[in-house]
C-alpha cells in the first residue's frame, strides 16, 4: 500500500506545469517521503547502537568486577567474556558515531558485524553458549534486515550464513579447548542475549512498524488530497481548453467579420468616389457650357460644388485606406503559414531602396548591422520591416542629424531585432497604446491609419516572437522585436558590435 502511495504522489510530482498551481503545496513528493523514512530508520539504529555500546560496556565491567571477587579467576573465562564486551561495545559505540554523521548504511554495518563476530566468538569458545550465540545471530538478522536492501543485503546474508555455519562446525569440532560457563553465568549470558537480541530489536521494530504505519497513514492522505487536486486541475485544464476553443473561434469570427465587413465597404465607397468624379467631370462640361453667359452667382455656386466633391473624395480616399488597413489585418491568420528562407539583408535592403527618396531628402544617416537569413514568412517579414523602418522616417525629427540604426543580437536563445532612430519620441503614457488598433500618437500630423504596429505585432507573435519599444520624448525610439532561433535558417553569430553598439545607443537615447 505504501508504495501505490508513493507511486500516486510521484505522479504528482510529476504532473505538468498548468497542474501545479492546482495542486496543494502541502503534498511533499515521494522523496520528501523517502527522506523521511531513512531519518526514521537512522533514528532506530542509533538507539540500537547506543543500546548495544551501554550493555556491552556494563556487562564487562560487571563481569570483571565478579571475577576479580572470586577466589579462583577463570582467566580464559574472563578473556573470552571480556572479548565479546569489547566486540559488542566497539561496534555499538562506533554505529552511533556512524548515525550522529548520518551514515545509515556503515551505522548498521558496524551493529550486524559486531552481533555477528560476538555469536561466532560464543560457538567457537565456549560449550554451552549455543542460546546466546543463536539470540545475537538473530539479532544480527533483524537489524541487518531493517536497514540493508538490495546487493547488500544478499553479501550480509552470505556473511551470515557462512559465520553461522563456521561457528557451528567449530562448536562441534573444536579445535581448541573450549571453556563451560558456570550455569548461573550461563543463564546471565543467555538473558543478556536475550534483551540484546530479543527486547532491543522488539522495541525497534515496534517503534519502526509504528513510524512506518504513521507515514503510510500520511501517505494516503496526502495522496488524497493529491488526487483530489488533480482532479480539480484536470477539470480547470478542461475548463480552459473549452474556453481556449471558444476564444479562437471568436476571434476566427471576429476575422471573418473583419474580413466581410471590410470587403463590403468597399463596394459603396468605390462608388460614392466614382459617382464623386463623375459628378466632377459633369460639373466641368456645365461650366463650358456656361462660359459665354454664366447666370449670377454661377461661380460661386460651382466654387462650393468643387469644395464639396473634393471633400468627399478626400474622406472616401482615408476611408478607403482605413478598410484596406482591416482587410490586411484580418488576413494575417487567414494567410497559410509559410516557411522560407529570408535573407534579412536583402529584405531590409529593398524596404530601404523603396524610401530612398524620403531618406536622400532628409538626410537620415542609416546603419544596418549584419543580419541572419531565417526561416519565416519573406511578405509578412516585409510588412515588419517596412513599418518600423516608414515609422521611423516620418517620425524623424525636423531639424539636426537624423540617424536610424538597424540591427539584430542574439540574447538567451532567441534574435532580438532592433530599428532604432533618433526623432520625436514617445511619451511613456503613450507606449502602451500604439501597438493596438488606430492607437495614433501625438497628433495626425503624419499620415497614416494607426493600424501599422498592430499589423507588426500580430505579425510577429505569429513567428512566435513579441514587440515592445523603448522611447524617451524628444530622444529617439528603438523598436525591438524578438523571434526564436528555431527560425534561423544558417548558422549566425552576433560579431559583438550590434549588442555593443546597441547599448551604447540605447544609453545616449539614440
Amino acid at each position: 500500500m505504501g508504495n501505490q502511495a508513493l507511486g500516486i504522489l510521484d505522479a504528482m510530482a510529476s504532473a505538468p506545469p498548468a497542474f501545479a498551481g492546482a495542486i496543494s503545496p502541502r503534498v511533499p513528493s515521494a522523496p520528501a517521503l523517502e527522506a523521511e523514512m531513512r531519518a526514521s530508520r537512522l533514528r532506530l539504529i542509533a538507539i540500537a547502537s547506543f543500546g548495544l555500546g551501554t550493555c556491552g560496556v556494563v556487562w564487562g565491567l560487571g563481569h570483571a568486577v565478579i571475577a576479580f571477587r572470586e577466589i579462583e579467576t577463570d582467566r580464559m573465562r574472563l578473556f573470552v567474556t571480556l572479548l565479546q564486551c569489547a566486540v559488542l561495545s566497539a561496534g555499538g559505540w562506533c554505529g552511533f558515531y556512524r548515525c550522529r554523521r548520518g551514515q545509515l548504511r556503515r551505522a548498521t554495518y558496524c551493529n550486524v558485524a559486531a552481533l555477528m563476530l560476538a555469536a561466532t566468538i560464543n560457538l567457537v569458545l565456549v560449550r554451552n553458549a549455543e542460546g546466546a550465540a543463536v539470540v545475537t545471530y538473530a539479532a544480527a538478522v533483524g537489524l541487518a534486515a531493517l536497514v540493508i536492501q538490495g546487493r547488500a543485503w544478499l553479501w550480509w546474508a552470505a556473511i551470515l550464513v557462512v559465520s553461522t555455519a563456521v561457528g557451528s562446525l567449530l562448536h562441534s569440532y573444536p579445535v581448541i579447548p573450549q571453556i563451560e560457563l558456570p550455569h548461573a553465568l550461563a543463564v546471565i549470558s543467555l538473558l543478556f542475549a536475550g534483551t540484546i537480541g530479543l527486547a532491543v530489536p522488539m522495541g525497534l521494530f515496534w517503534q519502526f512498524s509504528r513510524d512506518v504505519t504513521t507515514s503510510h497513514e500520511r501517505a494516503w492522505r496526502l495522496a488524497r488530497e493529491a488526487a483530489e487536486a488533480h482532479r480539480l486541475a484536470s477539470d480547470r485544464a478542461v475548463q480552459l481548453e473549452r474556453r481556449t476553443d471558444q476564444l479562437q473561434a471568436k476571434n476566427s469570427e471576429l476575422n471573418a467579420f473583419l474580413y466581410v465587413v471590410s470587403h463590403d465597404l468597399r463596394a459603396p465607397l468605390i462608388n460614392l468616389e466614382g459617382f464623386s468624379r463623375a459628378l466632377q467631370e459633369s460639373l466641368a462640361e456645365l461650366d463650358a457650357t456656361l462660359t459665354p453667359a454664366p447666370p449670377a452667382r454661377w461661380a460661386d455656386l460651382k466654387r462650393d460644388i468643387d469644395e464639396s466633391l473634393d471633400f468627399v473624395i478626400r474622406s472616401v480616399a482615408k476611408m478607403d485606406f482605413f478598410v484596406q488597413g482591416l482587410l490586411e489585418l484580418s488576413r494575417i491568420d487567414s494567410r497559410p503559414d509559410l516557411a522560407e528562407h529570408v535573407d534579412l539583408a536583402g529584405l531590409v535592403q529593398a524596404v530601404l531602396d523603396s524610401l530612398q527618396f524620403t531618406i536622400g531628402e532628409r538626410r537620415i544617416a542609416v546603419r544596418v548591422d549584419a543580419l541572419p537569413a531565417i526561416v519565416g514568412d519573406p511578405v509578412r517579414l516585409n510588412q515588419v520591416f517596412g513599418n518600423l523602418i516608414d515609422n521611423a522616417v516620418k517620425y524623424m525629427q525636423r531639424s539636426g542629424p537624423a540617424t536610424i540604426h538597424i540591427g539584430c543580437v542574439r540574447r538567451d536563445d532567441a534574435l532580438h531585432f532592433f530599428v532604432r532612430d533618433n526623432g520625436v519620441g514617445i511619451r511613456p503614457e503613450d507606449q502602451s497604446k500604439i501597438f493596438r488598433m488606430f492607437g495614433r500618437v501625438g497628433g495626425h500630423a503624419v499620415p497614416g491609419d494607426g493600424m501599422g504596429l498592430t499589423t507588426v505585432k500580430k505579425i510577429v507573435e505569429k513567428h512566435g516572437g513579441k514587440i515592445w519599444v523603448e522611447s524617451a520624448l524628444g530622444r529617439g525610439s528603438t523598436f525591438w522585436f524578438m523571434l526564436p532561433t528555431t527560425g534561423v535558417a544558417e548558422e549566425w553569430e552576433d560579431e559583438g558590435g550590434s549588442a555593443a553598439r546597441a547599448d551604447q545607443d540605447s544609453a545616449r537615447g539614440g
